[in-house]
Protein backbone atom coordinates (compact mmCIF):
# COMPACT_ATOMS: atom_id res chain seq x y z
CA UNK A 1 0.00 0.00 0.00
CA UNK A 2 2.72 2.34 0.89
CA UNK A 3 4.07 1.64 -2.54
CA UNK A 4 0.93 2.89 -4.40
CA UNK A 5 0.42 5.73 -2.27
CA UNK A 6 4.21 6.65 -3.44
CA UNK A 7 3.01 6.20 -6.74
CA UNK A 8 -0.42 8.19 -7.04
CA UNK A 9 1.90 11.31 -5.37
CA UNK A 10 4.21 10.88 -8.22
CA UNK A 11 1.73 10.72 -10.79
CA UNK A 12 -0.14 14.01 -9.75
CA UNK A 13 3.11 15.90 -9.11
CA UNK A 14 3.61 15.10 -12.61
CA UNK A 15 -0.08 16.07 -13.88
CA UNK A 16 0.61 19.28 -11.80
CA UNK A 17 3.46 20.03 -13.55
CA UNK A 18 2.04 19.34 -17.15
CA UNK A 19 -0.91 21.93 -15.97
CA UNK A 20 1.41 24.60 -14.93
CA UNK A 21 3.93 23.73 -17.83
CA UNK A 22 1.80 26.61 -20.33
CA UNK A 23 2.70 29.15 -17.79
CA UNK A 24 6.14 29.16 -18.79
CA UNK A 25 5.61 28.35 -22.15
CA UNK A 26 7.87 30.81 -24.88
CA UNK A 27 5.56 33.41 -26.47
CA UNK A 28 5.15 32.78 -30.05
CA UNK A 29 6.54 35.36 -32.55
CA UNK A 30 3.30 36.22 -33.37
CA UNK A 31 2.18 37.02 -29.73
CA UNK A 32 5.74 38.90 -28.81
CA UNK A 33 4.95 41.67 -31.98
CA UNK A 34 1.17 41.89 -30.95
CA UNK A 35 2.54 42.85 -27.62
CA UNK A 36 5.24 45.38 -28.38
CA UNK A 37 3.17 47.33 -30.50
CA UNK A 38 0.53 47.46 -27.72
CA UNK A 39 3.45 48.60 -25.55
CA UNK A 40 4.35 51.10 -28.42
CA UNK A 41 1.15 52.67 -28.43
CA UNK A 42 1.41 52.99 -25.08
CA UNK A 43 5.17 54.48 -24.95
CA UNK A 44 6.12 51.48 -22.42
CA UNK A 45 9.63 52.00 -24.22
CA UNK A 46 11.49 49.80 -21.87
CA UNK A 47 9.12 47.04 -21.77
CA UNK A 48 8.71 47.35 -26.03
CA UNK A 49 12.51 46.63 -25.76
CA UNK A 50 12.82 43.86 -23.38
CA UNK A 51 9.71 42.26 -25.81
CA UNK A 52 11.44 43.55 -29.43
CA UNK A 53 14.58 42.02 -28.64
CA UNK A 54 12.74 38.40 -27.67
CA UNK A 55 11.00 38.99 -31.24
CA UNK A 56 13.88 39.73 -33.05
CA UNK A 57 16.32 36.66 -31.40
CA UNK A 58 12.90 34.45 -32.68
CA UNK A 59 12.64 36.24 -36.33
CA UNK A 60 16.09 37.37 -37.08
CA UNK A 61 15.02 38.00 -40.78
CA UNK A 62 11.84 39.93 -40.07
CA UNK A 63 13.11 43.47 -41.38
CA UNK A 64 10.02 45.04 -39.67
CA UNK A 65 11.47 44.05 -35.66
CA UNK A 66 14.22 45.07 -36.47
CA UNK A 67 12.80 48.27 -37.42
CA UNK A 68 10.66 48.50 -34.57
CA UNK A 69 13.63 47.88 -31.95
CA UNK A 70 15.63 49.99 -33.38
CA UNK A 71 12.85 53.13 -33.28
CA UNK A 72 12.35 51.71 -29.82
CA UNK A 73 15.91 52.52 -28.86
CA UNK A 74 15.55 56.04 -31.12
CA UNK A 75 12.65 56.56 -28.31
CA UNK A 76 14.83 55.88 -25.29
CA UNK A 77 18.15 57.58 -26.56
CA UNK A 78 20.02 54.76 -28.00
CA UNK A 79 20.90 56.90 -30.72
CA UNK A 80 24.13 54.90 -31.55
CA UNK A 81 22.10 51.00 -31.43
CA UNK A 82 19.45 52.43 -32.69
CA UNK A 83 21.55 53.72 -36.05
CA UNK A 84 23.06 49.80 -35.99
CA UNK A 85 19.58 48.30 -35.92
CA UNK A 86 18.36 50.58 -38.45
CA UNK A 87 20.97 49.96 -40.74
CA UNK A 88 20.40 46.28 -40.38
CA UNK A 89 16.42 46.22 -41.00
CA UNK A 90 17.32 47.93 -44.41
CA UNK A 91 20.19 45.49 -45.39
CA UNK A 92 17.22 43.10 -45.09
CA UNK A 93 15.01 45.13 -46.56
CA UNK A 94 16.53 47.78 -48.68
CA UNK A 95 13.25 49.97 -49.50
CA UNK A 96 11.31 49.20 -46.41
CA UNK A 97 9.89 52.68 -46.11
CA UNK A 98 9.18 52.56 -42.53
CA UNK A 99 12.92 52.03 -41.96
CA UNK A 100 14.14 54.77 -43.84
CA UNK A 101 11.57 56.80 -42.67
CA UNK A 102 12.40 56.24 -39.05
CA UNK A 103 16.12 56.49 -39.83
CA UNK A 104 15.40 59.87 -41.42
CA UNK A 105 13.96 60.74 -38.25
CA UNK A 106 17.75 59.46 -36.26
CA UNK A 107 19.07 61.84 -38.53
CA UNK A 108 16.91 64.75 -38.10
CA UNK A 109 17.45 64.25 -34.35
CA UNK A 110 21.23 63.69 -34.76
CA UNK A 111 21.15 67.28 -36.62
CA UNK A 112 22.45 65.21 -39.45
CA UNK A 113 20.48 66.71 -42.24
CA UNK A 114 21.98 65.66 -45.06
CA UNK A 115 21.51 62.04 -44.71
CA UNK A 116 17.59 62.98 -43.40
CA UNK A 117 17.59 64.29 -47.31
CA UNK A 118 18.74 61.60 -48.37
CA UNK A 119 15.89 58.97 -47.02
CA UNK A 120 13.80 61.64 -48.07
CA UNK A 121 14.73 61.20 -51.49
CA UNK A 122 14.43 57.43 -51.43
CA UNK A 123 11.57 57.61 -50.37
CA UNK A 124 10.52 60.10 -53.10
CA UNK A 125 12.15 57.64 -55.57
CA UNK A 126 9.71 54.32 -54.07
CA UNK A 127 6.71 56.94 -53.70
CA UNK A 128 6.43 58.79 -57.02
CA UNK A 129 2.76 59.43 -56.19
CA UNK A 130 3.66 60.28 -52.50
CA UNK A 131 3.33 57.80 -49.33
CA UNK A 132 2.34 57.73 -45.71
CA UNK A 133 6.12 57.47 -44.95
CA UNK A 134 7.32 60.19 -47.19
CA UNK A 135 4.88 62.62 -45.91
CA UNK A 136 5.51 61.82 -42.70
CA UNK A 137 9.34 62.50 -43.09
CA UNK A 138 8.84 65.46 -45.01
CA UNK A 139 6.90 66.98 -41.57
CA UNK A 140 9.53 65.61 -39.43
CA UNK A 141 12.37 67.44 -41.01
CA UNK A 142 10.06 70.69 -41.82
CA UNK A 143 9.80 70.69 -37.84
CA UNK A 144 5.98 70.05 -38.01
CA UNK A 145 5.87 66.26 -36.63
CA UNK A 146 5.66 65.98 -32.77
CA UNK A 147 4.67 62.26 -32.84
CA UNK A 148 5.93 59.10 -34.05
CA UNK A 149 4.24 56.63 -33.55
Amino acid sequence: MKYLHIYFLSAALLFSFDLNASKYEKESASDLYKKATKQLKEEDYKSALKTLKKYTKSKKKDADGWTLLAFTNRKLKNYSEAESLYAKALNLDPDNKIAIEYQGELFVELGRMEEANANLAKLRALCPNSCEELEMLEEYISGNKTKSW
